[in-house]
């Protein structure tokens, strides 16, 4: 699992971390390679405007649906 440094040089794990993420419907593509790491006890904003692909990109780490390629882990369980 992907981790991070810490002020105290203690390495942090992910809480989510996603490589490449990729979600087409029909011929319209919605998410091209997503790369995303957020450390565990951090908070995060997932901002942009409309069409962006911010509510699919959730959809897949929350398991609603399935990505077309990439990798994932949340909480360090593969999706």
């Amino acid at each position: 699992m992907p981790t991070s440094s810490r002020d105290g040089g203690q390495p942090t794990p992910a809480a989510i971390s996603a490589v490449g993420l990729r979600k087409s419907y029909g011929d319209k593509t919605v998410l091209d390679g997503v790369d995303l790491y957020i450390p565990a006890g951090t908070v995060f904003a997932l901002l942009g405007p409309n069409g962006a692909g911010k509510t699919t990109a959730v959809k897949i780490l929350s398991t609603l649906i399935t990505a077309d390629g990439g990798q994932a882990q949340v909480a360090g369980h593969d999706l």
